[in-house]
């Protein structure tokens, strides 16, 4: 498992770029927003051993199927070079690996060593420590680029963006997977009593763990807050991708983004 978190390759931003938050700071959980990737690393790597479960729970064992399905959907293909980031215990990899075949190859990006000690109980041995906004890659090495269910985690979606286009090829696809606030007021309030409340008693009873409350309850809060789609689509386009579209399942529980280099 590689440490890695220094980028390689060459960046073009822009200093009065204006920084796009996923969701607004969320001070119950960090003081401040500068340690709020600290709350993260430090929240994930408690809680990393149950999130094949705690997904397992939410998604009703539909979680590999799913991500198959919109791997397999966004056209990932047989022999692609392949950046999940965010990877967590490696699920999205876990299904890429099975896509791309011995052909291919699927790296997995994640800040917590915890999660990457997660990961590496599954079947990818490409595993690198970092974050999305600063990739340690150089231009135009993959082909496709993945993230599942973290883009909330991010600080900056255009920054984020950027970088991904970076690392893509020209044709290169990305492919944003992200649980997302129900437009239906009936399923929202359903949601919120499922995640924060019924996992969150649940898992932290099972396990001894309180992080797991905290998890769930900041869990709920993000999707919660998410900025909506129309914003992630709007920025996609704004750093330069093109062909940009959405998915969205069970009332907007569930959504989609793809988009390509050019």
């Amino acid at each position: 498992m590689s440490q890695s978190t220094e980028p390689i390759g060459q960046r073009v931003t822009s200093p009065a770029s204006r920084p796009i938050a996923p969701h607004p700071p969320l001070r119950q959980y960090y003081d401040e927003i500068e340690t709020r990737q600290g709350f993260l690393n430090e929240l994930f790597n408690r809680t990393a051993y149950q999130y094949r479960n705690i997904d397992k729970a939410t998604g009703f064992g539909s979680g590999l199927w799913y991500r198959k399905k919109a791997l397999l959907q966004a056209e990932l293909k047989t022999g692609m070079q392949v950046l999940d980031i965010a990877c967590g215990p490696g699920l999205v990899t876990q299904c890429a690996l099975d896509l791309v075949g011995p052909s291919g190859s699927v790296i997995g990006l994640d800040p917590s060593i915890g999660m990457l000690r997660e990961a590496q109980k599954g079947p990818c041995r490409n595993l690198v420590r970092g974050v999305g906004e600063s990739l340690p890659f150089p231009d135009e090495q993959f082909d496709f680029l993945s993230m599942g269910y973290a883009l909330r985690h991010v600080p900056d979606l255009k920054g984020a963006f950027a970088e991904y286009r970076r690392v893509l090829k020209p044709g290169g696809i990305v492919l944003i997977l992200e649980i997302s606030r129900p437009k239906s007021a009936a399923l929202r309030t359903l949601s919120r009593f499922y995640i924060k409340t019924v996992l969150g008693n649940f898992f932290s009873t099972m396990t001894g763990n309180r992080d797991m409350q905290t998890l769930m309850g900041y869990w709920w809060e993000t999707t919660e807050n998410c900025v909506p789609p129309e914003t992630i689509m709007e920025t996609l386009r704004e750093v330069g991708f093109v062909e940009c579209s959405l998915k969205e399942w069970w009332s907007g529980v569930l959504r989609d983004y793809r988009a390509v280099k050019l």
